[in-house]
């Protein structure tokens, strides 16, 4: 088996241990983190139903049942103060982190003969919870395997995803619509197979009741979250590469997953527009939503309750939390996105609010699909360098032996 400077590329080590396996992990590690700044980054936002919106929970018979959270909260002051059970909707970080994969997983890719095509089919991707292989060295352009993680079975390890989700508890309690959708049973293409095929052909008065029954639709109730729910929703993005535009990627995917949130139809969540900030003489709305971007530990992040029910009560705690770093670390962004990196880096961190914050990841979006997208046959950033140089001295190695 070829090495090149302790380091092996193509096919890999058989077993699950040893030096072969040291190996190919201190070369994904070198990919990883090398030849780039590094800096960590997090997303604080209030999200907004505008229409109602199914997050699946499980299916009874007859019944699509929405995910929801039964918590314990305090009510009452002095003498009356107690506790009761309350329920809230509740989007959880395991269908965020779904869908802000398969944003970029369903997006198209351009090749050098102009034809587009999915990211996944591009790059031979599951659309599962994660990226799999059989063996050798990811693709270095494909995004998804470095930031959100991948498996291996031979040898049998894992790339360890660096975005972390959470959040995802309503605001509001209670407030769930149940809706009648006509469907047919689950079971009426099995039925259907078995009437054709003679297998459950029947004589007379029962052989009529089954056909009935097989043909007629049913009603179908599914519980949606009522327009109007606010969740609470954070990120956090551990030692991105800059050069590697892994910023961009991940401001793509939580963009483009809010278009895809939500089981079945209706999708599409927005992040709240309130008065939040009063910035100013003259007061504007702008969205609520937080970004932080470091290379130090970053301030405290700013989460509220899930205890809390009220809206107003919500805002005030989210702006508290918001604002209550130095103000030379809040950034006035004016759409220079190196700017923002620079500033991190000379401060230790930086934080970017309201309109600020969303025009910032906007744009690293909007150059993540433009330059790494509808390029990525020719992509020049430091991972596709480094491989590159890899099988070059490979390949130097082997006309040498």
């Amino acid at each position: 088996m070829s090495r090149v400077r302790g380091r092996k590329v193509g096919k890999q080590a058989k077993g699950n241990n040893g030096e072969e396996s040291d190996t190919f992990v201190k070369f994904i590690d070198e990919c990883i983190f090398a030849d780039c700044r590094l800096i960590n980054m997090a997303i604080y936002a209030i999200l907004e139903a505008p229409q109602e919106l199914y997050f699946g929970s499980h299916s009874e018979r007859n019944l699509n049942v929405l995910e929801k959270v039964v918590l314990q909260v305090e009510v009452g002051e002095g003498e009356n103060r107690r506790y009761i059970d309350i329920e809230k909707p509740y989007y959880s970080p395991t269908k965020q982190r779904g869908i802000e994969r398969r944003a970029i997983a369903y997006s198209l890719v351009k090749m050098k003969n102009g034809e587009l095509k999915p990211y996944y089919k591009y790059f031979n991707l599951s659309i599962d919870v994660t990226n799999t292989y059989a063996n050798g060295v990811p693709d270095p352009r494909d995004v998804l395997t470095y930031v959100w993680g991948a498996t291996w079975t031979k040898p049998t390890m894992y790339l360890r995803g660096r975005v972390g989700y959470g959040g995802g508890v309503a605001i509001q309690p209670g407030p769930v619509l149940s809706k009648q959708r006509n469907r047919v049973d689950y079971k009426f293409y099995e039925q259907i197979e078995k009437l054709q095929s003679g297998e459950s052909k029947k004589e007379g008065k029962e052989s009529e009741k089954e056909e009935r029954e097989v043909t007629a639709q049913m009603i179908w109730v599914k519980e949606y979250v009522e327009p109007h729910i606010l969740i609470p929703v954070y990120r956090s993005y551990m030692l991105l590469g800059v050069e590697n535009m892994e910023p961009h990627a991940v401001a793509y995917a939580f963009l483009r997953g809010l278009e895809l949130a939500g089981a079945g139809t209706p999708k599409g969540i927005n992040i709240l527009e309130s008065y939040w900030l009063e910035r100013g003489k003259n007061e504007v709305k702008e969205k609520v939503i937080v970004v932080d971007i470091g290379v130090t530990l970053l301030p405290e992040p700013v989460v509220i309750s899930p205890a809390i029910i009220s809206v107003q009560e919500a805002l005030d705690e989210f702006k508290k939390k918001a604002c209550s770093i130095s103000n030379n670390k809040i950034l006035n962004y004016e759409n220079n996105i190196d700017d923002v990196f620079e500033n991190a880096v000379a401060k230790g961190y930086c934080r970017l609010l309201g309109n600020d914050a969303y025009e910032f990841l906007r744009d690293l979006a909007e150059k993540f699909s433009h330059d790494y997208l509808m390029n990525i046959e020719n992509l020049q950033i430091p991972r596709v360098a480094r491989i590159a140089r890899v099988v070059a001295e490979k390949k130097q190695e082997e006309k040498q032996g």
